[in-house]
């Protein structure tokens, strides 16, 4: 895991540009810089150590005296791709992934990327050639910006590196920013927060001469798509307990890929079926590998008076007792909030959803120890139908609504998804499929677009998952720490959109597959859970209570929410019946703008100010 960098343009680089931008990104690679500048190419790089930590694993790293590669992510099969390419002749010098994508490229070309597993950004430099080719992964876990300005093209692991650059202006994008308000943050598709700047999709790659590439002759191209299959199939026992199977063991290769490293690795754990089945899975994995240390696990509690029903800490404690792993948990202060807030949102470079402290402080626990690899549980409901807005789809195309409906009532919180779902269901049958939909637009709802359940699925993991993606990334990285999720394996991934989804919803329950797949492996409390939470945080507690005062003016003393046209009633907001709604929205915003347009704070205050409450800022547990 890694930070790359870089600049073709028409004329050589100026010298110190690059060491420029690669220094934002100190976070995603401590363990060394590499810069590398040749005629119209500039390649930089920053390092975190995972395969190979001798000086061979460097980057940008040279191959047969004509590529130049930089890298960030991991490709977990290069193992065996490494072994198909020496029998046809090729020698390695070192023992890393970065070495093996090269080759690749040498052997296959651009179909290079249909051979690896795993999640990447990179960018290859053929010297002979003088062609650049940068992809990344299928599902976009690793990212990857660019911009054209004038006669050069740059391109960056995050967008603060771009910033960094002189040709590039701080300037919103306005019309993003009403839209994030209104419909929430869209972390792909090629557009974001910022004007200039572009983000190369998930699965897309550009290859291209240098000349057309610093002259913005270049389009980018897609390498993968997802295809669900929406046939029809009823419920047959025999057949849910083969697809259980398959299942488990596809995620077990994916979580057994994914503890190839030479560094320690751990596993976040919410307390849910999702991360504790990959903390089960890795146990399996570390035992087969004759590992004698417990496992290390990393979850964020809320015991605090008021911020109860934000707390998994009964299932962290009774998972960490059924496995036997050592159970790291912190729970965030909320005096030390605002500080934090303000840092994440240096890190993430784009206004996320929420204040994400379940998460940021998750990482910052695991920064604590000498684990440098999670294996985390992101990308599960999005694929096996984990959230109740799936039952309107569900519903609405099953031949035995009335059933599945009556079965669903019982699950809590269901009953209005429910409903959805049979109005649905009703206005299909007379011949009016487009109505639930419309009205549920005009109400401002996004929860049913009028697909049937797996390709609403599928459109979610390529969607509104890209943000959870997003944020993984940047709050992981933030503290030097690379999330691996093996929920996104491509192989999983087409294996679960070919699943009938009468083995995603069955019998009442939601996520049928999954728990099916765990039962009798984990505790059934856990396995049957019906009271989902989901990495909660208690931030309408904060936000009206001690908090409430930085909540209001943070928003309030906004220039740039003003602008907008955003004349909020902060008191008001905050005092509605239920939650506190998009608020939150407003003050990422707020914060979002005067952190990365106006500079107000300065990343290097907020490194020092890291050190300074380190230790201070939580309150840590270890059992």
């Amino acid at each position: 895991m890694c930070g790359i960098a870089g600049i073709v343009a028409e004329d050589p680089p100026a010298q110190g540009l690059l060491e420029a931008m690669t220094a934002a990104l100190v976070h995603r690679g401590p363990d060394g810089a590499g810069h590398w500048y040749e005629d119209q190419v500039a390649l930089g790089h920053r390092r975190l150590a995972i395969l190979d930590l001798s000086p061979r694993g460097a980057q940008p790293m040279h191959y047969q005296d004509r590529y130049v590669i930089a890298h960030n992510g991991e490709v977990y099969n290069y193992i065996e791709i490494r072994g198909e390419l020496e029998r046809d002749g090729y020698r390695f010098d070192s023992s890393t992934d970065t070495e093996v994508i090269v080759a690749a490229y040498d052997r296959w070309g651009v179909q290079c990327l249909k051979r690896f597993n795993g999640m990447w950004a990179f960018a290859i430099v053929d010297r002979r050639d003088r062609t650049v080719f940068m992809a990344r992964d299928r599902l976009g876990v690793k990212p990857l910006y660019f911009a054209h300005f004038g006669r050069q093209f740059l391109f960056a692991s995050e967008i603060k590196a771009l910033l960094r650059h002189p040709a590039i202006s701080r300037q919103p994008d306005a019309e993003y920013c009403r839209g994030y308000l209104v419909r929430g943050p869209r972390e792909f598709g090629a557009r974001t927060a910022w004007q200039g700047i572009r983000r190369l999709e998930n699965a897309s790659y550009i290859h291209c001469s240098w000349s057309d590439l610093s002259a913005g002759r270049f389009a980018t191209r897609s390498y993968w798509s997802l295809q669900p299959s929406d046939a029809d199939e009823r419920f047959d026992e025999r057949r849910a307990a083969s697809l259980a199977a398959d299942f488990r063991d596809l995620l077990g290769s994916a979580v057994d890929l994914r503890l190839r490293s030479d560094v320690k690795i751990g596993s976040a754990l919410s307390g849910g079926l999702d991360s504790s089945s990959i903390v089960y899975l890795v146990n399996q994995g570390l035992a087969r590998a004759g590992a004698v240390s417990m496992q290390e696990t990393f979850s964020c509690v809320y015991r605090s008076p008021g911020t109860e029903d934000c707390d998994e800490s009964s299932h962290i404690n009774a998972i960490a007792a059924a496995l036997g792993v050592r159970s790291n948990q912190i729970e965030p202060q909320a005096v030390l909030v605002p500080a934090a807030h303000r840092e994440m949102i240096y890190y993430l470079d784009t206004p996320p959803e929420s204040s994400l402290m379940s998460s940021w402080h998750t990482f910052k626990l695991v920064s604590r120890t000498d684990v440098k690899v999670t294996l985390d549980g992101q990308g599960a409901d999005e694929q096996l139908a984990g959230y109740h807005r799936y039952i309107v789809p569900f519903l609405a195309y099953s031949c035995s609504a009335w059933r599945d409906a009556r079965a669903l009532r019982g699950f809590p919180g269901a009953a209005p998804f429910v409903r959805l779902g049979l109005a649905s269901r009703a206005g299909r049958m007379l011949g009016l499929p487009e109505l639930t939909p419309f009205v549920l637009r005009v109400a401002g709802k996004q929860i049913f677009s009028g697909e049937p359940l797996n390709t609403s699925l599928a459109r979610d993991a390529l969607g509104g998952l890209q943000n959870l993606i997003h944020y993984a990334d940047r709050t992981s990285m933030a503290f030097s720490i690379e999330s691996r999720m093996p929920f996104l394996d491509f192989r999983l991934v087409e294996f679960l959109a070919q699943v009938p989804v009468n083995y995603k919803i069955h019998d009442g329950w939601t996520k049928y597959l999954a728990r099916r797949a765990f039962d009798g492996l984990l505790p059934r409390d856990i396995v049957w859970r019906r009271d989902k939470m989901g990495w909660p945080i208690p931030e309408a507690f904060w936000f009206r209570g001690a908090l409430r005062n930085w909540y209001r003016q943070e928003i309030e003393s906004s220039g740039f929410l003003r602008e907008l046209g955003v004349r909020a009633d902060v008191d008001r907001l905050l005092d509605r019946a239920r939650g506190i709604g998009n608020t939150t929205r407003l003050l990422n915003l707020a914060t979002w703008y005067r952190v990365h347009v106006e500079q107000a704070w300065r990343p290097e205050r907020l490194l020092s100010d890291r050190a300074a409450d380190r230790g201070v800022n939580a309150a840590v547990q270890v059992s």
